[in-house]
């Protein structure tokens, strides 16, 4: 897995890496980088860094991990943290990083595809049955990004519309409660 370098403009990011991409019937790269952008604005600048695991930090974590004695590596309390944590688990011939229950972290640059994974494997299911779909296997990915997601699914908000069309007319204490 390749590196990504931080970005200032988080939409210029966000155009380059969807340059000509389209996927019918899923919110584009283009969608999730501003899901996770509007994600990590919210949050307080302490919180920011660790609530989404970009690759070089995930990498640095699984350092910490596997050499606990490298004081050159970050901060003392990201050392801390990072072993507090995680674990570095053998997956086929690789190693990846797991919390400590043994769930896969996803990095930031994986979210997308195991979003899409998930909302498609839960037959657009909605924010729910996603977001369930997503903790049966995988750990750090929130569950306001997997709501913003299904929430910007061209499918599920058109049978959104579909189904919202098809309740009838309004009774007056409905037209009542709209107005």
């Amino acid at each position: 897995m390749g590196l990504v370098k931080p970005v200032q403009d988080p939409k210029e990011e966000a155009r380059a890496l969807v340059d000509g991409e389209t996927d019918r019937g899923l919110p584009t790269a283009y969608d999730f980088h501003l899901i996770c952008y509007e994600y990590l604005s919210g949050l307080s600048h302490k919180k920011r860094e660790k609530a989404l695991l970009n690759g070089t930090m995930y990498h640095d974590c699984m350092a910490a991990i596997r050499n606990p004695k490298d004081t050159t590596l970050r901060t003392p309390q990201f050392r801390y943290w990072a072993r507090k944590t995680f674990r570095v688990t053998p997956y086929h011939k690789d190693m990846i990083l797991t919390t400590i229950d043994g769930k896969p972290v996803a990095a930031r640059e994986r979210i997308l595809g195991v979003l899409k994974h998930c909302h498609l494997a839960s037959q657009h299911g909605g924010r729910d049955k996603t977001s369930a779909e997503v903790r049966k296997f995988y750990a750090w990915i929130p569950k306001e990004i997997v709501a913003k997601y299904v929430q910007k699914c061209p499918t599920c908000q058109s049978k959104r519309t579909l189904s919202s069309a098809s309740l009838g007319p309004m009774s007056d204490s409905q037209r009542f409660l709209v107005a």
